[in-house]
């Protein structure tokens, strides 16, 4: 079985793909994956750039659900910690980050495009936080999100659940080219 991030290095630029087919859907195994190899390249002095991807069809289109529906009030905790740690771990990371969006950013994918520098987005990638609809609210790093496209459209994606085009979220700052 493949691993479900895998990072290469070449000439200075890390090329970070998610790797869990079809959706790349977010689990603990590649959760931790995204916060330790983050924090290890962070050590590296010799990588200038990363740039992080969805293998296939998808960016990540966000949690598995299955994995949430089996969580108690302690595993979801942990899960929450995990994730805030990884998405610091590439806001952080010392050095530029650029999300390719190449299809669904939905959820916590959606958190983890935010914590990149530059978002750049293939024509058909759809960005949201479809979490609220199912009484969810985005509690990772949401806060990324009014800087970037104004409080009142971030508003309305973190309320609504509604999802965005690319060509809208280029209009609206989101994303910086398509």
């Amino acid at each position: 079985m493949l691993p479900a991030l895998s990072c290469e290095p070449r000439d200075g630029v890390a090329w970070c793909t998610l790797a869990r087919p079809p959706l790349n859907l977010l689990e603990p195994g590649l959760i931790g994956a995204i916060r330790e190899t983050f924090q290890a390249l962070g050590a590296d002095r010799t990588i200038r750039a990363a740039v992080v991807t969805g293998s296939g069809r998808a960016f990540t289109a966000g949690m598995d659900v299955h994995v949430l529906a089996g969580l108690d009030v302690a595993g979801a905790r942990a899960l929450i910690t995990t994730l805030h740690e990884a998405i610091e771990a590439v806001h952080h990371a010392p050095f530029p980050v650029v999300a390719a969006v190449n299809g669904p950013c939905l959820g916590a994918g959606f958190e983890l495009a935010l914590a990149c520098d530059l978002r750049v987005a293939a024509a058909a990638a759809t960005f949201g936080l479809p979490e609220v609809r199912v009484g969810v609210p985005s509690v990772i790093e949401a806060a990324l999100l009014p800087p970037l496209v104004g409080p009142g459209r971030a508003a309305e994606l973190l309320l609504t659940g509604e999802a965005i085009g690319a060509e809208m979220a280029l209009s609206w700052g989101l994303i910086n080219q398509v």
